[in-house]
């Protein structure tokens, strides 16, 4: 756990570590099989995956960004 981190905090940041992910992978999953058999895939659903989908990957790009550069001093 990271310092001061309470033992709920540290179970949040896990499950949420886990969920992210896997529902990423199973709504790109499930939205390409859709695609693949030929069923018609509401505009909903596909704004909500690659919604997911850039939410999450923009996420830790700009967290990796942040860590890597720093916070935008120079």
């Amino acid at each position: 756990m990271a310092n001061g981190e309470t033992i709920s905090q540290g179970i949040v940041n896990v499950f949420r570590g886990l969920t992210r992910p896997f529902l990423t992978s199973w709504g790109l999953v499930s939205w390409t099989m859709m695609h693949i058999n030929g069923i018609e895939i509401p505009d909903t659903y596909t704004w909500l995956v690659w919604g997911m989908v850039v939410w999450w990957f923009g996420d830790r790009t700009w967290l990796k960004l942040k860590a890597k550069f720093g916070k935008g001093d120079k």
